[in-house]
C-alpha cells in the first residue's frame, strides 16, 4: 500500500538533501520537478502518520466535491486505487473544478500542470479562453507557475533534462487507458497512424465544442499516459447519478479485463462513456446538479 505515495516522499527527501531524485536506482520519479515540493512537508513525519493525514485529505476532498453523489463512485477502481496508492488524483480532481468555478482559476492551473499528462489538451484550451474572456487568470498562472519553476532550476539546474530522459522511459501509449490504448488492437504498422488522426480528430471536435467538460474529458481520453485512477477528474465534471454509478460499474468490468489481459487498456472505455453522455446531454440542453 502507499507505493506512490512513498516515491513522492522519496525524492521529496532527496530534493532537500541535494540529490538529484532522478538518480535514485529502481525509483519511478517521472514527474516534474516542483511535483515534489508539495511532498517535503511530510517527510519528517512518520510514515504512519502520513499516510493517515493523506488518506483524510483525500477522503475529505472526495467528500466535499461529490457530497451525496459520492456513494455512487466510493466503490469505483479509481478512487479505491488512489486510496491503495497514495496518489494525489482526488486532490487533482478538486483542482479541475477550480478551473471551472473559481477566481483563482489560474493559480489550479499551474499546480495542475505539474501532473501535465492530465492536461495536455485543458491547459492551452484554458489559457486561449482566459485570453478571450479573463487575461487576469492568465496572469495569475503565469506569475505562479514561474515562481515555481524559477525556484526548480535553482535547486536543481538540470532536472528538465533529467525529467525528460526519465519521462521518455515511462513512454506506454499501446498500454494506457485512452484512445491510444484502445486502437493498441491494431496491427503495429497501422496503430499509430491511425491513432494520431482519430486522437487529431477529437482534439477538433472538443475544441470547437468549447466546452470545459468536454475538453477536461477528451484530453484525458487522448493523453498517452493515462492510468485508470487518472480518470478520476472525469468525476469534477457535471455528471448525472446514473453516469456516475456507470462509472463504478464500467471501472470494474475494466479492470476485470486489465487482470486477465495485464495492462490498462480497457478503462478507456470509462472516458469514452463520458464523452458520449456529455455530448448527448448538450445536445438534450439538460444540467445536472
Amino acid at each position: 500500500m502507499f507505493k506512490d505515495l512513498d516515491i513522492f516522499l522519496r525524492a521529496a527527501a532527496a530534493i532537500l538533501q541535494g540529490t538529484d531524485p532522478y538518480s535514485i536506482p529502481n525509483l519511478e520519479v517521472f514527474y516534474p520537478l516542483p511535483f515534489y515540493f508539495l511532498f517535503i512537508p511530510f517527510v519528517s513525519l512518520p510514515a504512519p502518520l502520513t499516510y493517515a493525514l493523506w488518506s483524510a485529505l483525500s477522503a475529505s476532498v472526495l467528500i466535499a466535491m461529490l457530497r451525496r453523489r459520492v456513494v455512487w463512485v466510493a466503490l469505483s477502481m479509481p478512487v479505491l486505487l488512489t486510496f491503495l496508492l497514495g496518489q494525489v488524483d482526488i486532490v487533482m480532481m478538486a483542482l479541475f473544478a477550480a478551473l471551472r468555478s473559481s477566481i483563482a482559476a489560474g493559480v489550479a492551473l499551474a499546480f495542475l500542470v505539474l501532473k501535465p499528462h492530465l492536461v495536455l489538451l485543458l491547459a492551452p484550451w484554458m489559457v486561449w479562453r482566459w485570453w478571450r474572456y479573463d487575461r487576469r487568470q492568465i496572469v495569475l498562472f503565469f506569475i505562479v507557475i514561474g515562481t515555481i519553476v524559477v525556484l526548480s532550476f535553482l535547486v536543481q539546474p538540470d532536472w528538465l533534462a533529467r525529467f525528460f530522459a526519465r519521462s521518455g522511459e515511462r513512454t506506454r501509449a499501446a498500454i494506457s487507458s485512452s484512445v491510444w490504448g484502445l486502437l493498441a488492437v491494431l496491427p503495429a504498422s497501422v496503430w499509430l497512424p491511425v491513432s494520431a488522426v482519430v486522437v487529431a480528430a477529437i482534439v477538433v471536435w472538443a475544441w470547437r465544442r468549447d466546452q470545459f467538460d468536454s475538453v477536461a474529458a477528451a484530453g484525458l481520453f487522448i493523453s498517452p499516459y493515462i492510468f485508470s485512477y487518472n480518470l478520476l477528474p472525469l468525476l469534477a465534471l457535471n455528471l448525472s447519478r446514473r453516469v456516475l454509478l456507470g462509472f463504478t460499474i464500467a471501472s470494474w468490468l475494466a479492470f476485470g479485463v486489465a487482470a486477465w489481459q495485464l495492462n490498462d487498456r480497457a478503462a478507456a472505455l470509462i472516458t469514452l462513456g463520458v464523452l458520449i453522455a456529455l455530448t448527448r446531454r448538450y445536445r438534450s440542453g439538460v444540467r445536472y446538479v
